[in-house]
């Protein structure tokens, strides 16, 4: 299903010059063995426009080749760029190599993709996912260790309403076999490239049998299916040395507006939440994103206005870069970007619990919250860092379609700030408890932050936000792997429409 989509003004240029039948003008002979050897196929197509639009809309357009921009309008100039690639996924990987390398020499443009499948409108526009709605790790405890230093595959998290999270699995629980096949440790599936435990989760049916944190064995048969993503994993408020502390774990920005631009069930999920916030008092909050990796900045909005303080009103939330030709064709629908609070609660504080995985939209949040209310970052790494954007067009014809998105925009908030392409950085690094739930007081980075409100600083060496028992396991306990997600939401931030822009 289809995404809301901008249409751009320029893009109309695109129609005219590659959509009829993809035949090159006459040109000279320097150019005739790439005429004589014309490829007219799908994929084809797909590879020129491809290279038109990253070369268009891309935030480093003087990176992209080719160095002159009208060439693209050249349609044998193109060609002489895209004909060398297999697919148009080839392609992007060679143009986004271009942009210019960070501290660590790898390109600022990881993120620009084409998806094939228009998962990515499914999940973060429509808020559904078709999956088991699983996503493991691989665990090395004292006791795996023992086996060549071996490790042991946990769960992670898991969305609500999945198939996986209906058959009773639970962050924390140990998975024992898949298809009665044990070998899903991690030295068995290292020398795989990982390739089993992939196909595995890739797969339309898997019977898995798991361990629970109490010793318990379930074995049950999972099958993927369509769910609604509910990405509200656990919520609570608490008295905690006489103020009110409230907690959210949010796994993914899905948008908060359906396709037809009305407000939908997690808006109004999100309502009830901090309607509840207010009706209880709370003054100090804990938001986990610590797996949040994005997804529309609609819904970042939103959540910022409601934990911003009612002072930050008609402030700048934060502001766009784009490459200029974007600028000058889109600058009514990317101008700045001001508060507007919603709602009554009145936080004095806010904390935010990150990980790696933290990325995009979460970090817009956090980012654009900064210059106004007292943002405590609690965490095992820095967050991914993706300061960064894009929206879905739709190229291709039958054979070979897809939506294009194409890193277009990097956001800045009110101090200016948004090159944290190395990720934010915690005020505290602590450990991570996996085996603990969210919302579970006891898990590291939640008492940490707990620790913090009753003390009004962090725990130190000699001081601990969990118990003794829990420390020496936690310490105990090693991530060598995340196994990738395959989620939408996990490769960006997105900015979706709420209706069609006409063209000028």
């Amino acid at each position: 299903m289809r995404r809301i989509l901008y249409v751009i003004p320029f893009l109309f240029l695109l129609a005219l010059s590659c959509e009829k039948d993809n035949t090159p003008p006459t040109k000279t002979d320097t150019d005739q063995e790439i005429i004589k050897n014309w490829d007219k196929s799908p994929e084809a197509y797909l590879r020129d426009s491809t290279l038109y639009l990253t070369k268009l809309l891309s935030l480093w357009q003087e990176s992209i080749v080719p160095s002159n921009i009208n060439d693209i309008l050249d349609t044998v100039k193109v060609r002489r760029i895209t004909k060398d690639y297999d697919k148009a996924e080839d392609l992007l990987d060679y143009l986004i190599g271009l942009t210019p390398k960070d501290s660590k020499g790898q390109p600022y443009d990881r993120f620009s993709f084409l998806d094939r499948q228009g998962a990515v409108a499914e999940e973060i526009q429509e808020g559904t996912g078709t999956s088991y709605g699983i996503y493991v790790l691989y665990l090395q405890t004292a006791e795996s260790a023992k086996d060549n230093n071996n490790a042991d595959l946990y769960v992670r998290m898991l969305d609500l309403n999945s198939p996986a999270y209906d058959a009773g699995l639970r962050r924390g629980d140990r998975i024992l076999s898949i298809n009665g096949n044990t070998k899903y440790d991690y030295n068995t599936q290292k020398a795989q490239n990982f390739k089993g435990i992939n196909d595995a989760l890739n797969s339309n049916s898997m019977n898995v049998k798991w361990q629970k944190p109490n010793g318990e064995i379930i074995e049950k048969t999972i099958t993927q299916a369509k769910y609604s993503i509910n990405p509200i994993l656990s919520t609570w408020v608490k008295d905690i040395e006489g103020k009110k502390v409230g907690y959210f774990a949010f796994s993914s920005f899905i948008s908060i507006i359906n396709n037809q631009g009305q407000s939908n069930s997690l808006y109004t999920s999100l309502q009830n939440l901090f309607n509840n916030y207010e009706t209880q008092g709370v003054s100090e909050l804990i938001v986990d994103l610590r797996y949040n990796g994005g997804g529309s900045t609609y819904t970042a909005e939103y959540l910022a206005n409601k934990l911003a303080p009612a002072a930050a009103t008609g402030k700048r939330m934060y502001y766009y870069k784009l490459n200029p030709i974007v600028q000058e064709e889109l600058a009514e629908e990317f101008k700045p970007v001001d508060f507007k609070k919603i709602g009554n609660l009145n936080l004095t504080k806010v904390y935010f619990l990150v990980t790696s995985s933290t990325a995009s939209a979460s970090e817009l949040l956090i980012n654009s919250l900064k210059p106004y209310l007292n943002v405590q970052i609690i965490g095992s790494e820095n967050t991914y860092g993706k300061p960064v954007g894009f929206w879905g067009i739709p190229i291709g014809k039958k054979g070979a379609q897809a939506d294009i998105y194409v890193t277009s925009f990097q956001m800045f908030n009110a101090d200016n700030y948004g090159n944290y392409f190395e990720g934010l950085v915690p005020n505290k690094l602590t450990r991570e408890d996996f085996l603990k739930d969210f919302g579970d007081v006891e898990e590291g980075f939640i008492a940490e932050a707990v620790y913090h409100i009753k003390n009004g600083s962090y725990s130190t060496g000699t001081r601990s936000a969990v118990s003794a028992k829990d420390a020496q396991r936690v310490n105990n306990t090693y991530l060598l792997k995340s196994i990738e997600s395959n989620r939408a939401a996990d490769v960006g931030m997105f900015k979706f429409g709420k209706e069609k822009i006409k063209l000028k």
